[in-house]
């Protein structure tokens, strides 16, 4: 029996809810009987590129039903026949199923759950359609954009949220996506989900996409690694392939500042450095990919802690590696900075009196410059010492880096493991 869900990979919440939905139009007998009455609606929500489309397909697929896609395309005036006659059309079909692609474009308005002309319309043909079997779907990227009449109980009244894929998903729908190309053997499918981390699934298909047109240009048999990573590189991060400008001494300062930020990293949270390169991006060289933890650790001392230790430690290397202030660090210490007032302000880390009601007040900026200054100079002596303790992980992942250029999950890990290995055995 085919699956008609087998193009949704992860997202086993939704499937589920999809897969009642589709055993509710197919076999209405069955929840009429304990007097369970028919969804006239649901809504897929979720940001661009998250399969909210393909799902609903999937949906349509499996009733087996007639199908009657709705997008904008016309003006305003005619557009609204349109609705009008595609809904008739549907309930002459009846049972049938109407989808509004991309719901929240139907109006051109600006303003949130606003009354425009095309939804008043939608409403409408949704209520005179209750005696028929026409039931609809809508797909939109801003749930804020549709009215509250439209999302109560009787019209689109069930709302499934798509998110983005979660780590252990985006590794299945790239391995989902390499199987379909059928000249993907042997890649790191774990890594290049790691590069990907919180990106859609659109975007997660583009960048294979774009790997094969790598590998094609250049006459390759099969896509190899190296072409996933510089589709990576270039459609994520903007990063164009070479770093031939730099001088043999720039690239070891620029590798080093990145290898201390990825040591350090992984020092605090085993696992968390997904990319590592010396690559230009949006105009600088060299730059770190974090994956962490799906929990949110926000709110966390600790956690917040890590990010500044992490953040200070380009800076830090430079400074013990080749004695001098590293002029490169200007994005990584406002972060530092960010999160100490975070910390400071949100969480009162060294008492109330950095903590003021009027946060604006001469006192108040005293006090919150002094307790952070406090907390970053706190974790930069830190950050020196775990560097100096751990040099020679430190060189060895900066002489990779130099030899390489780009450095994934896996080596990362490769490198780690040889140094402990090398450690226990002296």
């Amino acid at each position: 029996m085919k699956d008609f869900f087998d193009e949704i990979i992860g997202h086993e919440d939704v499937k589920k809810e999809l897969m009642i939905i589709s055993d509710m139009l197919s076999n209405p007998q069955e929840y009429q009987r304990l007097g369970a009455a028919m969804n006239e609606g649901v809504v897929l929500s979720g940001k661009p590129g998250t399969g909210k489309t393909t799902m609903a397909n999937c949906l349509i697929e499996s009733t087996g039903r007639k199908a009657y896609i709705i997008r904008k395309k016309d003006p305003d005036g005619q557009f609204i026949k349109t609705i009008a006659s595609v809904f008739e059309e549907a309930r002459k079909n009846a049972p049938s199923i109407v989808l509004l692609d991309d719901f929240d474009k139907f109006s051109d308005k600006d303003a949130e759950k606003c009354d425009a002309e095309e939804f008043v319309t939608v409403q409408s043909y949704i209520d005179e359609s209750k005696e028929y079997d026409v039931f609809v779907i809508a797909t939109v990227n801003d749930i804020r954009k549709i009215p509250d009449s439209l999302l109560r109980a009787g019209r689109l009244g069930k709302r499934l949220r798509i998110g983005l894929p979660k780590k252990d998903e985006a590794v299945e729908i790239i391995k989902h996506y390499l199987d379909k190309s059928g000249r993907c053997d042997d890649l790191d499918a774990k890594s290049i989900a790691r590069i990907l981390d919180g990106e859609s699934c659109a975007t997660l298909e583009n960048v294979i996409n774009n790997a094969a047109i790598k590998a094609a240009y250049n006459r390759q048999e099969k896509v190899a690694m190296q072409d996933i990573v510089d589709s990576c590189l270039d459609l994520i991060f903007g990063s164009p392939e070479g770093t031939e400008e730099l001088s043999a001494e720039a690239r070891k300062k620029v590798a080093y500042h990145e290898a201390g930020h990825a040591v350090v990293s992984e020092l605090l949270d085993s696992g968390s450095v997904s990319l590592i390169s010396i690559r230009k991006c949006h105009g600088d060289y060299g730059f770190v990919r974090y994956s962490r933890s799906d929990v949110n650790e926000d709110f966390s001392s600790e956690y917040n802690e890590k990010i500044i230790k992490a953040s200070l430690a380009g800076k830090a290397t430079t400074e013990l590696v080749f004695g001098e202030t590293d002029m490169g660090a200007n994005a990584d210490l406002h972060n530092a900075f960010k999160r100490a007032k975070h910390l400071i302000d949100n969480q009162c880390m060294f008492g109330f009196q950095s903590w003021i009601e009027d946060e604006n007040s001469v006192v108040a900026a005293e006090n919150r410059n002094r307790a952070m200054a406090m907390l970053l100079e706190k974790n930069y002596l830190e950050v020196k010492k775990m560097l100096v303790e751990h040099r020679e992980l430190l060189d060895r992942m900066a002489a990779e880096l130099v030899e390489k250029t780009t450095l994934l999950y896996s080596d990362v890990q490769r490198i780690i493991s040889d140094a402990k290995s090398e450690i226990s055995v002296v």
